[in-house]
Parts: C-alpha cells; structure tokens; sequence
C-alpha cells in the first residue's frame, strides 16, 4: 500500500515523468494540456475512450474534480 502512496507522490511532482514510463507522447503535444495529452493518447491508440471513462469515474469517486 505504501507503494501506492510513493508513486501518487511521484506523479504529483513529475507527471510526464510518470506517464512517459508507460507512453509515447512527443514534444509537439502541450504537456501542460491535460486535454491535449489525452486527445494523442486516445488518437495514438495508446489507450481507449472507455479507459479515460474508467479512469474519470474513479477521480471522481476519490474525491477528484
């Protein structure tokens, strides 16, 4: 549980840092855009409509915006 803990702490101080490990998203695409990275990841294929639902869902039911 811990390690949950370490890495939300990681991805709040470096998020690109965090999301590069795991996906492809180029200098081109405004990184300061949460909207613009979602729009090439879902684009690019590198993730589905119905993960960014999933992924909203449970932001929000922790209590996120």
């Amino acid at each position: 549980m811990n390690n949950i803990f370490n890495l939300i702490q990681m991805f709040q101080q470096n998020p690109m840092q965090m999301l590069s490990r795991r996906f492809n998203i180029p200098q081109g695409v405004n990184c300061n855009d949460p909207n613009a990275i979602i729009e090439h990841l879902v684009q690019t294929g590198q993730v589905s409509q119905q993960q960014i639902t999933q992924a909203q869902q449970m932001r929000r039911m922790f209590g996120g915006r």
